[in-house]
């Protein structure tokens, strides 16, 4: 497998950036309620992948799985290492590409990603080095932004401005798509998903982009590289009126919803 390693630099660099833990924080109960539907036991041998600070692997490892933890950036892993600390549980973590998972076929009952392996520019090698690792009969659990959702209307302003480098052969969110990822795994799987949705409480479409300028590592980048610097007003107003048609009051309170697909996918045959 051919990667382009001047892609997963620039990669690895944009995600390094901003204070992640607090956009994390936004997407932990995505994280709570895969995991809460996964239900691994105790001793399930779990891969998580983009980790980041640990969402998903800290809720695993609760449970008793045998949890390991990869991202491409390691800029994350000591905000993670506190919190396990802190929970009393341990995770084995590692740098790594999703397209290149530095680890041994079958090795995992387990494998998951949310909001995260969607972003890795190939898709077929991402989604086949998942299927790989993990055994027949084992599962794979995602969350994936969909394609209408304020996160794709987020990325669509940002690529405008910044058209992706060479060898990103896919977009991220095709894996909203629960057909797309049933073609994507193959015959070997069974794929079943829902939409759901997450909800990022913000009094103003203003105070979110805000809060993703200064938290949010591609968002962070964009700025301090655009050129002429004038031209980030123009792309930061398109991202305020953008939120302003998702702005919403309602019973979860005043905010955006932020749709997403929940995957579960399980790998046909028997151990």
């Amino acid at each position: 497998m051919a990667i382009d390693l001047n892609v997963q630099e620039i990669n690895r660099t944009m995600w390094s950036y901003g204070e992640y833990r607090h956009v994390a924080d936004l997407l932990r109960p995505g994280a709570v309620e895969l995991v809460g539907r996964l239900d691994p036991e105790p001793g399930c041998r779990h891969l998580d992948v983009a980790t980041g600070n640990g969402n998903v692997a800290l809720l695993s490892a609760q449970r008793g799985s045998t949890v390991t933890g990869l991202d491409l950036t390691d800029e994350f892993f000591s905000d993670a290492r506190e919190r396990f600390a802190e929970a009393g549980v341990e995770v084995e973590l590692h740098r790594g590409d999703a397209q290149e998972l530095p680890f041994a076929d079958g090795s995992f009952d387990l494998v998951t990603s949310t909001y995260g392996v969607q972003f890795a520019p190939d898709h077929a090698a991402s989604s086949g080095e998942m299927a790989r690792v993990l055994r027949p009969g084992g599962r794979i659990g995602m969350c994936n932004w969909t394609a209408r959702s304020w996160t794709a209307h987020f990325q669509e302003i940002l690529s405008a401005y910044f058209p992706s480098p060479n060898g990103h052969q896919g977009q991220p969110m095709l894996w909203g798509s629960a057909d797309y990822l049933a073609e994507l795994f193959g015959p070997s799987f069974t794929v079943t998903a829902e939409r759901r949705e997450l909800f990022y409480s913000f009094a103003t479409a203003e105070d979110l982009v805000a809060f993703f300028e200064n938290c949010f590592g591609p968002c962070i980048a964009a700025k301090n590289t655009i050129s002429p610097s004038s031209r980030w007003k123009e792309l930061r107003a398109e991202m305020v009126e953008m939120t302003e048609d998702f702005h919403t009051t309602d019973e979860r309170g005043t905010g955006v919803p932020v749709e997403y697909l929940l995957v579960f996918a399980e790998k046909k045959g028997s151990q």
